[in-house]
């Protein structure tokens, strides 16, 4: 078995490296484009359709080969799956429980796909824990965002950051192979703005989970028992060529003649706008603003502090630390992309940090700082990532060190998108902070076969809390620490052997307040009408001049209004109806839109 799959690994590899199309696409005509090239490969595939799988044994026996885990070929690598163990488990053996999973759903087609032709399709069918299977039934696929897969609040299903490209390269494949009977506006929230036949999402789904080494081996298995490709794994960018939208990658350059299917991405994003801080202390600022667009996708934004580059965040928003007191900093964005391209400026603002407050009355900040280990050296180091061992790196001007810890994806929480680190018998800890603490969070997560326990947080080598692990990732958070001024924070456990991953740790500042802010923050937000109609309610309660965002009940920012004053009118972006939150600096309610 090991042989057999050294040699697909390698067959695989030369056919993805190809520079024009291979053997298989000789008919094809690649001057063409949409439906006329739709057309011709629905032709190519149809035609090579030699063998039909038989629902029952004749999957089963196909799935032990196609869809083998490769670290672990007498496992079967689940769709949907981004756990260690569990409901989500992304590898289990194949005499575990699992059963066949139609990415298509069978009632969404026109007819019923059933369990023979399109309905036990091997490029189409594949293998899912019984139980996720169950919870997906027929939903419609919508976006959504992290590894793990699930339901999303309008009622669609989101299938995880490893799955979602493959799903729609699936769903491509079945609708030029099955045309009508399989449209993938049936299985898809819309819109379908680059093509009146096909969703927007899928091709978004294309471009931003590439093809894996795993689908390539998968759809060479197929092949050689069904006899046809599915073309949309061999090359990303056709479905660019045939419905529009941003460009995936071009396999096959030579095929497209000179420019024509160049994958080079040269477009900036557009520049972040809508710049605002949101929380000010002695010692930081906080910022959001609205995300930009590209013609790919943008992973990225680069905080420019008085011209000087300061940090790097990953979403909209981000806190500079480390700034003096009553001092005014100018502040702006740079958007960026995967292929690096740089966004212009945002505007910029100007904004002055706080006196070192004295006096009675204490409070802390609603963001401080973020450690999100992003910047941990995961991939080629010395020792590899997967060893335990002592890892030291910088963000946002804070050192930190962790003593025996491993940073390869097999631990991480949220995806192999998002780096998390790993200790055992060991402990995270930083260098000084200024701005003090207020409250700390955390996600924890035990990857593999270990006990439940906790980790102590000490602040200046003074116990503060325990944060609990287990093999259910979750987030703590711990609050009414309040120490002030320079503080080191440290998570430590010198007595288990557990392996528990760490991810998304942030921290509240801590300052004391002179009594007229005290008063400040006891100001009540009041918005009416409420419900909201026609868009528009009156806010009262808060500063002059204030900055209000807009957040849904999953805390996305939808939208974000500047310079209100007590008594303004706010006038609301067309929101679906549901549940919102308004912030304001120190202020939060909850609105609902009718």
């Amino acid at each position: 078995m090991k042989l057999k799959f050294t040699f697909l690994s390698f067959a695989l590899a030369l056919f993805a490296q190809a520079q024009k199309a291979p053997a298989y696409y000789s008919s094809i005509n690649f001057s063409k484009t949409k439906n006329e090239l739709k057309n011709d490969f629905a032709k190519l595939i149809t035609d090579t359709h030699k063998q039909n799988v038989s629902y029952s044994e004749g999957l089963k026996n196909l799935f032990q080969t196609s869809d083998a885990d490769p670290q672990n070929p007498s496992n079967l690598l689940l769709i949907y799956g981004s756990q260690s163990s569990g409901t989500h488990q992304r590898s289990r053996a194949f005499s575990g429980s699992w059963n066949r999973e139609h990415v298509y759903a069978k009632s969404k087609g026109t007819p019923n796909l059933g369990t023979s032709g399109p309905g036990s399709d091997g490029h189409h069918l594949r293998p899912a824990d019984v139980t996720l299977n169950s919870t997906r039934g027929s939903l419609l696929f919508d976006d959504g965002v992290g590894a793990m897969a699930m339901k999303t609040s309008r009622g669609g299903w989101y299938p995880g950051d490893e799955w979602k490209g493959d799903v729609a390269r699936i769903l491509m494949y079945m609708y030029v192979r099955y045309d009508k009977r399989t449209l993938p506006l049936n299985i898809t929230f819309g819109p379908s703005t680059y093509s009146s036949d096909f969703p927007d999402i899928l091709l978004k789904w294309n471009v931003e989970d590439p093809v894996s080494q795993f689908e390539i081996q998968r759809n060479n298995v197929v092949a050689n028992v069904q006899g046809n490709r599915n073309p949309f794994i061999d090359n990303p960018y056709l479905a660019t060529v045939i419905w529009g939208g941003p460009k995936a990658q071009n396999n096959w350059p030579e095929s497209f003649g000179e420019g024509g299917g160049s994958e080079e991405d040269t477009e900036k994003p557009t520049a972040p706008t809508n710049l605002a801080s949101t929380t000010i202390t002695s010692s930081s600022v906080s910022l959001t603003w609205t995300a930009s667009t590209d013609n790919v996708g943008v992973n990225r934004y680069d905080i420019y502090v008085d011209n000087t580059y300061n940090t790097t965040v990953y979403s909209n928003n981000g806190t500079v630390s480390g700034l003096n007191p009553s001092t005014t900093y100018s502040f702006y964005v740079v958007a960026k992309d995967a292929a690096g391209n740089k966004s212009d400026n945002s505007t910029a603002i100007q904004v002055t940090t706080k006196e070192s407050n004295t006096g009675g009355g204490s409070g802390e900040g609603t963001s401080c700082g973020t450690e999100d280990f992003e910047n941990i050296p995961s991939t080629g180091s010395t020792p590899p990532a997967s060893s335990y061992t002592d890892r030291t790196w910088s963000n946002r001007g804070i050192v930190w060190t962790a003593t025996n810890a491993r940073t390869d994806k097999q631990i991480y929480i949220d995806g192999d998108s998002n780096k998390a680190i790993c200790i055992r018998k060991g402990n995270l800890k930083s260098s000084t902070i200024s701005g003090g603490i207020g409250s700390l969070s955390v996600k924890t997560y035990l990857p593999f076969a270990d006990s439940d326990g906790f980790y102590t947080l000490k602040i200046n080598g003074e116990v503060k809390g325990q944060i609990p692990y287990s093999k259910t990732a979750k987030t703590t958070k711990i609050d009414n620490i309040n120490v002030e001024g320079d503080v080191v924070i440290e998570l430590i456990d010198e007595t288990s052997n557990n392996r528990v991953s760490f991810d998304n740790l942030s921290w509240t500042c801590y300052e004391k307040l002179a009594t007229d802010e005290v008063k400040k923050q006891n100001n009540k937000l009041v918005i009416y009408p409420n419900p909201v109609k026609n868009h528009e309610f009156v806010v009262n309660g808060i500063e002059n001049k204030e900055t209000i965002q807009i957040f849904t009940i999953n805390g996305q920012l939808v939208q974000t209004i500047q310079n209100i004053t007590n008594n303004s009118k706010v006038r609301l972006n067309k929101l679906p109806k549901g549940v919102y939150i308004v912030k304001t600096k120190n202020q939060s309610n909850k609105i609902i839109v009718d």
